[in-house]
């Protein structure tokens, strides 16, 4: 198993990809605590898929943007299960909207869940792996942090999204060599975002696929699996990008 014996925080792991990311890491002996915000009936199916395939983990709510509650979190985790090793920060919205339609609110609430978020987080975990002596710190970046890949009609996330990879690579220096710092970008993928796209968006993602599919949310935790295991210790600072060739075009 290559996350035996390790403890991972996961935020956003309700559904989607932090749902595969929560199962994918239990299936390789990880403990892993299953946060949500609001989907709490989820996040404990989450747990119970875990759990009856004998692995260890436990769900707890918060708001990746309320520091109160995400200190509170990782209090919980860390007398739970006496460490942490790995902190995924997955927790995001996509709140697509003209820019002329873009109001002061929009644009604050995607910044502080996408971008504040994973801060609060990290420095919450740092504490930890830094005195414990090593950590891993993973971040969801998305192909839209690519310099060339920002979406029309949705430059809040766009800009969210570039935010959070330079914030991977310069955390990347301040926490080496102690803590690596990683991100992965998945491009269009198939989850509850993209289920509520129309047949014409669907198509358009999928023909500009080198793969002719969407990306699965099993792709993208086989990424994180990679990240979080013994076999990426010599890599810091870098994005892996899974987009079944996207970014291409």
């Amino acid at each position: 198993m290559r996350l035996k014996d390790k403890v991972a925080l996961i935020t956003g792991s309700s559904r989607g990809l932090g749902r595969a990311t929560a199962i994918a890491f239990a299936r390789e002996g990880a403990s892993v605590v299953v946060n949500y915000r609001s989907k709490q009936e989820d996040a404990h199916e989450v747990v119970k898929n875990i759990t009856d395939n004998g692995g260890r983990a436990i769900a707890i709510g918060a708001d990746v943007s309320i520091p109160a509650e995400i200190n509170q979190m990782f209090e919980s985790a860390l007398a739970e299960f006496g460490r942490l090793d790995v902190l995924v920060n997955n927790a995001g919205i996509d709140r697509p909207k003209a820019f002329s339609e873009l109001s002061v609110s929009d644009w604050d609430t995607t910044m502080k869940v996408n971008l504040y978020g994973p801060f609060l987080c990290s420095q919450a975990a740092a504490k930890i792996m830094l005195n414990q002596g090593s950590g891993k710190i993973l971040n969801t970046c998305s192909v839209r942090s690519l310099h060339y890949a920002g979406r029309q009609g949705n430059i809040a996330y766009s800009a969210s999204k570039a935010a959070l990879l330079s914030f991977t690579k310069t955390l990347a220096k301040e926490l080496a060599p102690t803590i690596k710092v990683n991100g992965v970008a998945p491009g269009p993928a198939n989850t509850d975002i993209s289920s509520v796209w129309d047949e014409q968006t669907r198509a358009k993602a999928i023909e500009e696929s080198y793969l002719n599919r969407l990306i699965e949310p099993e792709d993208i935790a086989s990424a994180f699996v990679f990240l979080a295991s013994d076999e990426s210790n010599a890599i810091t600072g870098e994005l892996l990008v899974v987009d079944g060739g996207y970014s291409l075009l």
